[in-house]
């Protein structure tokens, strides 16, 4: 047979394509190999910045590496691994500078990071460090490579004293300059202020200097400076624009009272008015020609007041003031002259008047100290208001007669306005309020306040609360809440909610509700007894017309029955009245006749006493976070809310003592829990973060055992009641500014099944 070559051939042809396809995937796994094991052995040692590729078995390494010496240290790892055969270095350096620089600035809630970092491990601690400094703010991340960095630690311990700096702030800047650092911007208070400028003054980093400090003080208003002359002493307080005012404010001070001590209690703040300095030279000045005395400046005010060794220095005092207060500033000035005390007065009578805008206070006082306390007395009463102290000096004052006074003012703060006579030793205190409650308490608690200094005549009258026009309504089909109708003001529509959402746990609440303005206490309180009452039930409805509530549906049992009627029945405040058709689920189908609803009239609530002024602490009633209570538990945590949200509760200043405005709202507390079946109350003590720990968690636990010992005594089972203290260590908010603190200083109760 004869042989035909193109035959052959196209059989060979096959045959060649499946080694050439054998041959690329031999060489495609050659090469996947190699990169693997160049990868991981550079990686292992350090070079994560190389980059490897590989043609068969010739390598080439790119990258850019922050280290002169690291792509020859690459290469030799590269080329040392076995099956590789060439290696082809590619890769480069990074760019050197001569001024390293770097720098954070911050702008609100976004904060920039600029300059150059030696490698991304640097990049990385830095853009996690401004990360925790800055919570909750934009980080961006500007910052190159270069290399040229000096002296790498000091260089980074510099990077993190400028992060830690500007966090400090409200807003500002660091940068560093090789190792010069510079530092502007604005605190946000007067803590971060001292907090910044103490740390550049005392921590910056060995081997790092500080160029430039442009860290600007808060601004205050009111701007506040006074100085206080009494005994050996002169005492500075509050503002001075920066550290040059403060030198010449002591200077000035010690110049004026060359012979007596002055402390330095004043802090550096911005706002000062023009000419401030000048006022205060001024008045330093004229406080140093009295006895005694004190000067305040509070923007562009200027007030001395202060007791002159006669007549004629008192006058000249004025004069000079008068003279010489800077242009802008108004004077106001109470210096009286020492003169001998008038013949005894009989009979010795003082008396307050207090409305909405002044405190008039007449009649007279032992002593010029005397007087002024019972101001200072009044200011502090009636904060807010101006006191026109029209006291005279004069001799007879009986025993006790400042506390007889500043009972009676007590008395007349908690209602806002009324009458003090003091007249020897009957106290007439008149006044009215349209707290029930509070009329009735204030008569025992002034004559408890006076004690038997002085025979107290109270006389409040209570003032009729106008029927509201409104008409409400929530209803409870088992699944959802419904809440419908008028309600009279944002704050009674917020408490509804939230009775809701607290009472239904679970169920989907729906707020219908619209708010037209009407002033009324009462209302609302009838309100949270409907929702309260409306708990008891599987499905039902309660309606609030004006001054009438009215409550139906069904319940699972007899008991829960009971207990709607009850509190339909007593539970409504007074001149409200309450009606209810409430069945046991099981009977509501049965044919039987519904008798006409019973009309009561219940007796008052009780009612909360005036809301705490900003010195007193603050009373809280912590809600239920455990298994859930019974409604009748949810309803005395909603009472102990109630009553303690709208009343105070304070101590004396750093101690466990309880000042007596406490006593009413303690009273009403201790009724509310001695009402309360089958529940433990917790009395929880907490503080601010002012002080050491070890000392706020005994304060704390000794305020709430003062709490529980106030209640045991007015009849409350000792085993209802647990005292425990937490310190500073729950805070409601920052313990950053006076405010905050005050909020941290706290009582709390919470229920608890039993």
């Amino acid at each position: 047979m004869r042989c035909n070559p193109a035959r052959w051939l196209w059989g060979l042809l096959p045959v060649a394509l499946l080694a050439w396809g054998a041959a690329q995937v031999m060489h495609t796994d050659i090469e996947a190999d190699l990169k693997a094991r160049v990868d991981e052995q550079l990686k292992g040692s350090g070079f994560k910045w190389a980059r490897t590729g590989f043609s068969g078995r010739d390598g080439l390494l790119t990258g850019t590496a922050t280290d002169e010496a690291d792509p020859g240290r690459a290469y030799d790892i590269a080329r040392s691994i076995w099956g590789v055969r060439v290696v082809d270095n590619k890769a480069a350096i990074i760019e050197k500078v001569e001024t390293y620089e770097w720098s954070v600035a911050r702008n609100g809630t976004s904060v920039k990071l600029g300059g150059y970092v030696p490698n991304e491990t640097v990049r990385a601690d830095i853009v996690k460090l401004a990360k925790s400094s800055f919570a909750g703010a934009d980080v961006v991340d500007e910052m190159k490579l270069a290399r040229g960095v000096p002296s790498p630690d000091t260089w980074l311990s510099a990077v993190n004293f400028g992060i830690k700096q500007v966090a400090a702030l409200k807003s500002g800047e660091a940068k560093l300059s090789g190792l010069a650092l510079t530092v502007a911007g604005a605190a946000a208070d007067l803590k971060g202020y001292s907090g910044v400028k103490t740390a550049l003054a005392n921590d910056l980093p060995k081997g790092v200097k500080l160029t430039d400090d442009r860290v600007m003080a808060p601004v205050v208003k009111p701007f506040v400076w006074a100085a206080n002359h009494a005994g050996n002493q002169v005492t500075l307080t509050g503002y001075v624009p920066g550290e040059r005012a403060r030198t010449d404010v002591v200077a000035a001070a010690k110049a004026a009272f060359p012979r007596l001590g002055v402390v330095d209690r004043m802090e550096i703040a911005d706002g000062a008015a023009t000419g401030h300095l000048a006022a205060v030279t001024l008045a330093l000045k004229q406080l140093a020609a009295l006895e005694d005395g004190a000067a305040e400046i509070r923007d562009q005010a200027l007030s001395l007041q202060g007791m002159a060794a006669d007549a004629k220095i008192a006058d000249a005092t004025r004069q000079t003031l008068a003279k010489s207060i800077p242009a802008g500033f108004r004077l106001t000035e109470a210096i009286k002259a020492r003169e001998v005390l008038p013949k005894v007065v009989s009979p010795y009578t003082t008396a307050l008047t207090a409305d909405s805008a002044a405190v008039v206070l007449t009649g007279y006082a032992p002593s010029d100290a005397a007087r002024e306390q019972l101001a200072q007395s009044a200011r502090s009463r009636f904060p807010g208001r101006r006191v026109d102290n029209r006291v005279e000096v004069a001799a007879g004052a009986p025993e006790g007669w400042l506390r007889c006074m500043d009972g009676g003012m007590a008395g007349v703060g908690r209602i806002g306005a009324g009458k003090i006579a003091l007249t020897d030793r009957r106290l007439d205190v008149a006044g009215s309020t349209d707290d029930e409650d509070l009329a009735g308490a204030l008569p025992a608690d002034i004559k408890t306040a006076v004690r038997s200094d002085c025979d107290a005549n109270v006389r409040i009258d209570v003032l009729a609360e106008a029927v509201p026009e409104l008409v409400w309504r929530a209803i409870y089909n088992g699944a959802e809440l419904v809440l419908d109708g008028d309600v009279s003001s944002s704050a009674a529509k917020s408490l509804l909610a939230a009775s809701g959402s607290r009472l239904f746990p679970g169920k989907a609440v729906v707020d219908r509700m619209r708010i037209v303005e009407t002033r009324t206490r009462k209302w609302t309180l009838a309100a949270e007894q409907g929702l309260i009452s409306l708990a008891e039930l599987q499905k039902g409805e309660v309606e609030l017309n004006r001054q009438q509530l009215t409550i139906s549906g069904q319940a699972a049992t007899a008991a829960n029955v009971t207990r709607v009627q009850d509190r339909v029945a007593r539970g409504l405040p007074k001149g409200y009245a309450g009606r209810e058709h409430v069945v046991v689920a099981s009977v509501a189908a049965a044919p039987v006749a519904t008798p006409p609803p019973a009309v009561v009239t219940p007796p008052p609530p009780p009612v909360a006493p005036p809301v705490t002024p900003p010195a007193a602490q603050p009373a809280a009633v912590a809600p239920a976070t455990r298994a859930p209570l019974s409604p009748v538990a949810v309803a005395c945590q909603g009472a102990l809310q109630s009553t303690a949200r709208e009343g105070m509760i304070r101590f004396e200043r750093a101690s466990a003592t309880l000042a007596a405005e406490s006593f009413a709202t303690l009273s009403k507390l201790a009724g509310v829990v001695k009402s309360c079946p089958d529940v433990t109350v917790e009395i929880e003590g907490h503080t601010d973060s002012e002080g050491t720990p070890e000392r706020n968690q005994a304060l704390s636990d000794r305020r709430a055992a003062s709490i529980v010992d106030f209640l045991q005594r007015g009849g409350v089972d000792p085993k209802k009641l647990v005292a425990v203290g937490y310190g500073e260590t729950r805070p409601l908010v920052p313990n950053d500014t006076p405010q905050n603190r005050a909020k941290n200083r706290r009582i709390e109760f919470t229920v608890k099944a039993q």
